[in-house]
């Protein structure tokens, strides 16, 4: 008979802190000082250690069993993964030892429902639970509100990011809702493209390209003409416009009032949640296109991320995906309780008004 079994070492010095938490919300962790080690018998040199991966809390929507589970099933041995069984029969050869080992792992799993629990059991939870249940909500009224409103989605690639005046743009794409081209052109900025990561463009594929000014009459009656405009990160594509009209004293009248943001709904659905140390308040981190576009759809990004129909398509496709998660939705918001209004210390206003409520 075997005595060995599966434990669980936990060497820290202080509970799980609430940025911890976080972090492993949407990325997971590694914990260090906490192992299992396969153990023959107490007092023994360990068959086997393994460190423990927290997985990304949100995707198995924070609850305790699922988390357990994945935990069970992604056990870190010297660097490889593997479930809980395929360490017990790695641990050891002898059947009674990996029998013994197999009967532990009830207590283990106890083990693990406690520290799952410290992670589960944060306020932070709540936060972000707030915000994922706020953000179903907007987009809920969001798709209401699109019905039967013409709306277009731009891309823009510029030689450099849009708080730099010597930024240009070099493309321009829009598409609609279904990723149809509205409009698709490269731009001659009229010198040589520096080399940059944030597009593959260059000075040879632009040297036919139409410049500016002739272009603007191709694309700025279509973002005139929308009801929507959509964008990932609207505030640099309307920058670039509106520098770019400024520059070569072009008509601009767009209402940026119209244009919707969103990397914003991206942000509030799977953004994931910070502690600022030094000012000393929590903030959700806005995630890039390509990963909001995996995240959301569950499949790869498609095409070139650098190349602005793609991102145009992928951020219309992204959105449309987002729609459909906040129709689906059954979070409501409760109506406010009427208040009755404020009644001055007059004797007779305040007998009058309590009468009228009676009846």
């Amino acid at each position: 008979m075997s005595n060995a079994q599966l434990i669980l070492i936990d060497k820290r010095n202080q509970p799980i802190k609430e940025y911890i938490v976080a972090v492993a919300s949407s990325d997971g962790l590694n914990i260090k000082g906490i192992n299992v080690i396969a153990s023959p018998a107490k007092g023994e040199k360990a068959l086997l250690n393994a460190t423990l991966k927290i997985p990304a809390l949100e995707q198995f929507d924070f609850n305790d069993q699922k988390i357990i589970a994945n935990i069970l099933n992604n056990m870190q041995v010297n660097g490889e993964s593997m479930t809980v069984d395929e360490m017990i029969v790695k641990a050891s050869d002898d059947e009674a030892v990996q029998k013994s080992l197999t009967k532990s792992v009830k207590k283990l799993t106890a083990k693990l429902t406690d520290l799952v629990a410290e992670f589960t059991s944060s306020e932070v939870i709540n936060l972000i639970q707030e915000r994922r249940n706020d953000a179903h909500f907007k987009l809920k009224e969001m798709d209401g509100m699109l019905k039967g409103k013409k709306v277009v989605c731009i891309d823009i690639e510029a030689t450099d990011i849009c708080t730099k005046e010597t930024a240009d743009m070099i493309q321009v794409s829009i598409c609609d809702l279904e990723g149809k081209e509205l409009y698709s052109q490269l731009i001659n900025p009229g010198y040589d493209i520096p080399e940059n990561e944030k597009h593959n463009i260059t000075t040879e594929m632009v040297k036919d390209a139409p410049f500016l000014a002739e272009a603007w009459e191709g694309f700025y009656p279509i973002l005139q003409e929308a009801d929507i405009v959509l964008a990932y990160s609207t505030e640099s594509d309307y920058a670039y416009l509106e520098k770019g009209a400024a520059k070569k004293m072009l008509d601009f009248d767009l209402d940026y009032t119209k244009w919707l943001d969103v990397a914003v709904s991206a942000k509030d659905l799977i953004g994931a949640l910070r502690w600022q140390s030094e000012k000393m308040y929590w903030f959700y981190k806005t995630p890039k296109l390509t990963m909001a576009y995996e995240v959301i759809l569950g499949k790869p990004f498609p095409g070139d991320a650098h190349d602005a129909l793609a991102d145009a398509r992928a951020t219309a496709e992204l959105f449309l995906a987002m729609l459909s998660k906040g129709r689906k939705s059954q979070v409501t918001i409760k109506k406010p309780e009427p208040k009755h209004a404020e009644i001055s210390n007059n004797p007779f206003a305040a007998a009058f008004a309590q009468a009228k409520r009676k009846k």
